[in-house]
């Protein structure tokens, strides 16, 4: 076999493999995908009402507590959630524009962070931003119970008085096609920054369908006991583990979403280029057999000549 065709057909060879392991790998992110986004829609309403509630009790200015007061330091704790694994696409170079954008209007002052994945690990590194806490076995497979404990951390961290608020920047799901980075304000809570949350929850119902009316949320007086403060106290951590469980939810789903669709683009891509490697064999074995032909004619005729 002639070279030229021993190296096409070894390219076609290495080509078709990774074509099989892309579609493996689209395969499995279709699963986790589904997983996910079950999970997110699961998880959703009761997010939406824990936050109408939230923001209820949030509008009587009667009692103070420290997940409401603002801080008074001027540090930023940013919460990052990126992927553990790469072939994504843009999914975590969205995530690090966005950051870099946001660190542009801030002067990069006054900013630790808390990450979620080895790319945001990678992220912030790469940015010159102190990290001090890393969670890396989050997964879409995480119950609310895991969830806790980064919620627990947020929550101690901003009650300890050393941050002025506390932001997650993650990629927001609205559909299978559609995903895009978002900062949220969690801490301090306030009428303000929930309402924002409700927006958001709102448009990512909507996406995709022709979008309606705004919904106006109907609040009901309440009547505590045994006082709104104590009862604060006991459900206020609760409704902090929801956003942050939802908020990891969405990330996945859109992580899931974004490598489906990489590994989809990679496997057209490497059936585009078997299909040229395909007719550059053809062509040079065609050529090779008509080389030979003409080679057997030659000496055909040489021997006729004698």
């Amino acid at each position: 076999m002639p070279l030229a065709q021993k190296a096409i057909k070894q390219k076609i060879k290495s080509t078709e493999s990774i074509k099989k392991i892309t579609k493996t790998m689209e395969m499995v992110s279709v699963s986790k995908m589904r997983r996910s986004v079950n999970k997110v829609l699961a998880s959703r309403v009761y997010s939406r009402y824990a936050l109408e509630l939230l923001m209820n009790l949030s509008k009587d200015k009667s009692f103070s507590n420290p997940l409401i007061v603002p801080g008074k330091n001027n540090v930023e704790l940013i919460v990052v959630i990126a992927s553990n694994t790469g072939l994504c696409g843009g999914y975590n170079s969205n995530i690090y524009k966005s950051l870099s954008v946001y660190l542009k209007k801030k002067n990069g002052r006054g900013i630790k962070t808390i990450t979620i994945g080895k790319h945001a690990e990678k992220i912030c590194k790469k940015l010159n931003l102190e990290n001090f806490a890393s969670f890396i076995t989050f997964s879409e497979r995480s119950n609310i119970e895991q969830a806790k404990e980064l919620s627990n951390l947020i929550q101690d961290e901003y009650i300890k008085g050393d941050y002025a608020s506390v932001k997650i920047l993650y990629t927001e799901f609205l559909k299978s096609t559609t995903y895009k980075p978002v900062m949220r304000e969690l801490f301090p809570l306030s009428v303000s920054t929930i309402e924002n949350i409700l927006e958001a929850a709102e448009t990512e119902a909507l996406s995709g369908n022709k979008k309606e009316e705004k919904v106006a949320y109907d609040f009901t007086d309440y009547k505590f006991e045994p006082d709104l403060e104590t009862i604060l106290e006991s459900i206020l951590p609760g409704l902090v583990d929801i956003v942050v469980y939802q908020t990891l939810a969405e990330a996945f789903a859109s992580e899931h979403s974004a490598r489906m669709f990489a590994m989809k683009n990679a496997g057209d891509s490497a059936t585009t280029i078997l299909n040229s490697l395909t007719l550059a064999y053809n062509h040079a074995r065609q050529d090779g057999i008509t080389r030979e032909l003409s080679e057997i004619v030659a000496g055909a005729e040489a021997l006729n000549v004698n």
